[in-house]
């Protein structure tokens, strides 16, 4: 009601989006993407002439709103049952509840508010969700209503909880997510940390619920997404959602990427404003390019990822996905490797739990020589997110750095640890070849080429020379060259 009640004071004339946002939302922190919620569920209720979009403008009421008509059209804005009705704030918003202490002694109380305020903060930094603002939670306390009640209360769809408890001089940490609309728990996880250890590590354990927060919110998003289809914008960030899922939630595989790009392609189209969509179909061709997984010319696909992850950062330079894709993109098809690695921390200046960023990192200080700075970094990873698909590439780099550094059975069993997360990841089976051959073990050596050879982009001598050279440094160039030998040695046919 209120957003309608906005757009009826305005008469007739268009309402920019920020002061919608300001004065819908007021004391919350809030994207631009709950607005499109809440009109997208305003017209399935009005219906979609009654509110008009101004591109690049507003919002009107396309409708002339008299006092004799004004409690007919209020009557309509609630004829969706409660259960079946978006929350006020949105499908993707949150309310994080302060934490409960049981058995923490009155010098850790301060514990409570630091991480929920922490976690707010960092949720808060995650593109499309909507987070309440850490004094409305506060106000809580230690005495918590029913989660649906809260959500109802708040107009949330999802409601996190948890409890610090110390066992001796362990500190536990669990954290639960109830859809608030169904009352049903969704998500849980708990870590335990030594309490002494608390002031050095707390920046990190709220990093690690943020982000593992962020991939059970999107995915749950984008399995509902479909309800809404009936408006082009909602139905646009469904698509997008679904394809983030595809992209990053998901073991990267030509399956996957092709599920991902229709998704993509159907979001753009559908919204061309839509900086997530951009960004997936960035990431999509990107990698359908960089590992050949499509007839189109390499560099002509890794030209379009480029051109893509520059719109979707120009149309929202906040979402840190946008500025990943971004520094694969320059990287791999300009060899702009400075520009690459910036792109990179300002992901980190955009959200500090984004894992991925330390990965690719390590990555490129590994390619800079800088072999125990690129070490560090994935343990960081890691450290953030220790289930996530993307630690495939984590799990390389450290193996890459094992051979480096000449620890060919570190590096094997790294390789190893990375094919048990995604058996398809070509790369994984280059570096445990090269580490197999290096330690006599031959027959494992020869079948790990067999297995390269299936994939497109590390097929060849040749092949994984055009891969690769571009994302090292000239100076440490002799890395890829020792790494080619000992495959040619293996068996790798030069082209």
């Amino acid at each position: 009601m209120r957003l309608l009640t906005v757009l009826a004071q305005a008469g007739g004339e268009v309402v920019p989006p920020d002061r919608l946002l300001e004065a819908v939302w007021p004391g919350l922190i809030v994207t631009p993407s709950s607005l499109y919620d809440a009109v997208a569920l305003l017209r399935k209720v009005l219906g979609a002439d009654h509110i008009a979009t101004v591109p690049r403008k507003g919002y009107r009421l396309a409708t002339a709103v008299t006092p004799e008509a004004a409690p007919a059209m209020a009557a309509r804005t609630s004829i969706l049952p409660a259960e079946a009705a978006e929350p006020r704030l949105g499908p993707r918003s949150v309310a994080v509840l302060p934490f409960v202490m049981r058995g923490l002694p009155e010098p850790l109380s301060f514990l409570s508010e630091s991480l929920t305020g922490a976690l707010i903060s960092e949720l808060s930094r995650q593109p499309g969700l909507v987070v309440v603002a850490l004094g409305t939670m506060l106000t809580f306390g230690q005495r918590h209503p029913p989660p649906q009640q809260l959500a109802r209360d708040l107009g949330v769809r999802y409601v996190v909880d948890g409890q610090l408890e110390q066992h001796g001089d362990m500190l536990h940490v669990g954290v639960q997510v109830v859809d608030g609309r169904r009352g049903t728990q969704t998500w849980a996880d708990e870590l335990t940390l030594p309490t002494h250890a608390w002031h050095a590590t707390a920046q990190g354990v709220a990093g690690r619920l943020a982000r593992a927060l962020r991939f059970e919110l999107n995915d749950l998003a984008s399995q509902e997404a479909a309800l809404a289809a009936s408006d082009a914008q909602v139905q646009a960030r469904a698509f997008a959602a679904q394809a983030w899922v595809q992209l990053f939630a998901r073991a990267q595989t030509p399956d996957t990427n092709q599920r991902a790009t229709r998704l993509a392609r159907s979001a753009v189209a559908l919204a061309p404003e839509l900086s997530q969509g951009w960004m997936c179909l960035a990431y999509a061709d990107w990698r359908a390019g960089h590992y050949r997984w499509s007839d189109e010319p390499r560099d002509e696909q890794l030209a379009r990822a480029l051109a893509e992850a520059e719109r979707a950062v120009a149309i929202d330079p906040r979402d840190p996905d946008a500025h990943y894709v971004l520094s694969l993109a320059a990287r791999h098809f300009r060899g702009q490797r400075q520009r690459a690695d910036e792109a990179l921390r300002h992901c980190l200046r955009l959200s500090s739990s984004y894992a991925p960023a330390y990965g690719l990192l390590a990555q490129s200080l590994e390619r800079q020589g800088r072999h125990d700075e690129a070490r560090a970094h994935c343990d960081k990873a890691f450290g953030l997110s220790p289930l996530e698909p993307l630690r495939v590439i984590w799990h390389f780099v450290r193996a890459e750095a094992h051979l480096t550094t000449g620890d060919p059975q570190a590096a094997l069993q790294e390789a190893q640890r990375g094919m048990a997360v995604n058996p398809s990841y070509g790369q994984l089976y280059m570096v445990g070849a090269v580490a197999a051959w290096r330690l006599g073990a031959l027959e494992q050596a020869h079948e790990w080429v067999i297995a390269l050879r299936q994939h497109p982009a590390f097929c060849s001598l040749q092949a994984v020379r055009v891969t690769l050279a571009r994302s090292f440094d000239p100076a440490c160039i002799g890395q890829l060259e020792q790494l080619l030998d000992t495959l040619g040695e293996a068996g790798l046919p030069q082209q």
